[in-house]
């Protein structure tokens, strides 16, 4: 992707890019939601059955420091890139064969530390392709028409939650072969994504000097943009918040609900199957609705606020409709809120040329949040009252995620 942007107006040029997004963004989502949902849990249960929340929370705790780093670093390597295949597609491409090698190598592990040695570098390695393919929207679509394409980014980062889920349920007890199907999916989607729509060559795009100086430049956050750290607040808020209840669903099902971990494995493929219809609803409603009246904010408070409603069903029954309400109205939310927020996150960068480095810093809200639920979730069940601590924290922070979001003042 040359800088500044070759911005992409022919319809057909337009169809491509969005269908590349989306099975990209797929490529990412799909393994890192199935083995965080599912697959490194039931793992970690094989492992240490006694303290697996513990050590799931410990696992998830380091892999959030290291995807976060990674994701700065990633994004600031690809701004800088100059190659036959542009800037964003090495990364692209890279990143999900490393993640591939890490995902085959994960259910091999037999200890914790190596296992959480994996996961590390297994999430490195994703936010490779993560941080260049979210510079792409900014890089090759104009600011009108962001929402439209955000809404695919948005819709994809659903599906693949979904389908993740979906995918990992039935290994539950089979995680070699789980792995093996994710590191097939980190591998052939982003791929494929780079050839639906292959970016221009920029090597006679100008770069700063090859100097580690320059580099550690690079990396620096944002200065005087008080709008940009909003978004990013507001963003990390919502995630963190709706995550605590949405990563916690296996041991919420088994230990709160009461069902056996097969039986929440089904509950879970089921519910993940309305999460997706209702996200599906909320994001076509949202993404093309913004566009047309030219308005981001509004869209993104409501569904942080219907985020909120989304805990009220399971604090209220502990029951299997109560956590298929939260899947559902949860959808809702975040269908409607990703196909806006990435809209909004391009249109408070700060530069042209550090757009992959500075989605990176909100990047840390999106990935952050999710990675960070747990350790959340954890805190708040390890206070000695039940459940009922991690779904008000949850509904709290999604509420403040939707405050935060109203001083933006350079998007309307």
């Amino acid at each position: 992707m040359s800088l500044p942007p070759a911005q992409t107006d022919a319809p057909a040029t337009t169809r491509r890019l969005a269908a590349a997004l989306l099975i990209g963004t797929l490529g990412w989502n799909i393994p890192f939601s199935a083995a965080t949902q599912v697959l490194l849990p039931a793992t970690i249960a094989d492992l240490a059955p006694a303290d697996k929340l513990h050590l799931f929370a410990v696992l998830t705790a380091t892999g959030a420091v290291v995807g976060l780093l990674a994701n700065i670093a990633f994004g600031a390597c690809s701004d800088l890139t100059r190659s036959r295949w542009g800037a964003r597609t090495p990364w692209v491409v890279g990143g999900g064969i490393g993640t591939a090698a890490m995902m085959l190598a994960a259910p091999h592990a037999g200890r914790i530390l190596t296992l959480t040695l994996c996961w590390c570098l297994a999430i490195t390695a994703l936010n490779a392709t993560v941080a260049a393919l979210t510079a792409v929207v900014p890089d090759r679509v104009p600011a009108g028409r962001r929402a439209g394409i955000s809404a695919v980014v948005g819709l994809a980062i659903l599906l693949g939650n979904a389908i993740g889920v979906l995918l990992g349920a039935p290994f539950v007890e089979r995680h070699s072969a789980g792995f093996a199907v994710l590191a097939a999916i980190a591998v052939l989607f982003p791929l494929a994504a780079v050839l639906i729509a292959p970016d221009q060559p920029n090597l006679d795009v100008p770069r700063p000097d090859r100097t580690a100086a320059t580099f550690l430049r690079s990396l620096a956050p944002p200065r005087r943009m008080p709008d940009f750290y909003w978004a990013l607040w507001g963003r990390l808020l919502l995630v963190l918040g709706y995550f605590m209840i949405q990563t916690f669903q296996l041991y919420l099902l088994t230990d709160y609900v009461g069902l056996t971990e097969s039986r929440a494995a089904g509950v879970l493929a089921i519910n993940s199957v309305l999460f997706l219809a209702a996200a599906i609803a909320g994001t076509l409603a949202a993404g093309p609705w913004s566009d047309r009246i030219r308005r981001r904010k509004p869209f993104v408070i409501a569904a942080s606020l219907i985020a909120v409603a989304a805990g009220i069903a399971p604090l209220l029954s502990p029951t299997i409709a109560g956590m298929t309400a939260f899947a559902v109205i949860g959808g809702l939310a975040f269908g409607s809120y990703y196909s806006v927020d990435t809209a909004l996150m391009t249109e408070v960068l700060p530069s042209a040329h550090s757009r992959a480095k500075d989605l990176g810093f909100l990047n840390i809200a999106n990935s952050g949040g999710q990675v960070l639920a747990p350790v959340a979730s954890t805190a708040m069940v390890a206070l000695g009252f039940g459940f009922t601590p991690l779904f008000l924290a949850s509904m709290l922070a999604c509420a403040l995620g939707a405050v935060l979001i109203m001083p933006i003042r350079t998007v309307r």
